[in-house]
């Protein structure tokens, strides 16, 4: 099985729990539903905030997971 370490995006945002889905996303209307859909479901996830004033979703990391450069991710 590949870790998670093996992924360009988490040189950038790190699992710090790595059996968790990891949600990248941002208060946006659509971030919001992604992690309301998780928290009712009951699925442990782990949230990394990205960030438009800084353009993470054109960085390469967060293109090598969403190359739409979409959020969530």
């Amino acid at each position: 099985m590949t870790t998670l370490d093996h992924f360009p995006i988490t040189r950038k945002w790190p699992a710090q729990h790595p059996e968790r889905l990891q949600l990248y996303s941002l208060p946006t209307p659509n971030g919001v539903k992604a992690s309301i859909m998780l928290e009712e479901t009951g699925l442990p996830y782990e949230p990394h905030l990205v960030s438009f004033e800084t353009n993470d979703q054109m960085s390469p990391a967060f293109l090598s997971l969403n190359p739409n450069n979409k959020i969530p991710a």
